[in-house]
C-alpha cells in the first residue's frame, strides 16, 4: 500500500491529518518537483488505498485516491481550495506559499502562478 505523509508548520501539527479524519480535508497538493520525488511515497494514481502518517510516522487513517491531475498553482479553483479546507482560493495561495515557497527557494526552484502542482482528491476509507 502506498504511503502520505501529512507535513505541519511544525512536527507537532497535526492539523491537516485531524481535517482528513473529520471529513473537513478532501484533497491534497504537492508541488511537482516533491511528488515525485519522494521514494517512499509513491504518486497515486485513481482508486489506489494509501496509508496516511503524521509527522511522526504514525499510520492514522487510510484514503482512496479518487482524482490525480496536474494543474498550475495559478489555476487552482474554489473547489480545490474547498476540498483542501481553506475558506477561499486567496486563502489557499497564501497557505501554500506560506508552506512550500522557503523550502522550494532553498533548493534554486521559484514558485509563482505557473509553477505545477499535482491535485489529489481522495475520500477516507478507515480512521486508525
Amino acid at each position: 500500500m502506498k504511503k502520505m505523509t501529512l507535513w505541519g508548520r511544525d512536527e507537532q501539527d497535526d492539523r491537516l491529518v485531524l481535517e482528513v479524519i473529520r471529513g473537513e480535508k478532501t484533497a491534497t497538493c504537492t508541488p511537482k518537483v516533491w511528488y515525485y520525488d519522494s521514494p517512499e511515497e509513491l504518486p497515486t494514481e485513481v482508486g489506489d488505498l494509501v496509508t496516511v502518517h503524521d509527522q511522526q510516522g504514525n499510520h492514522r487513517c487510510t484514503i482512496r485516491i479518487t482524482e490525480n491531475y496536474e494543474i498550475r498553482f495559478g489555476d487552482v479553483d474554489e473547489r480545490i481550495a474547498k476540498a483542501e479546507n481553506s475558506n477561499s482560493v486567496g486563502e489557499f495561495g497564501k497557505d501554500h506559499i506560506v508552506s512550500w515557497k522557503e523550502a522550494l527557494r532553498q533548493e534554486g526552484i521559484g514558485l509563482d502562478d505557473d509553477t505545477i502542482i499535482v491535485v489529489e482528491h481522495f475520500e477516507l476509507v478507515e480512521e486508525k
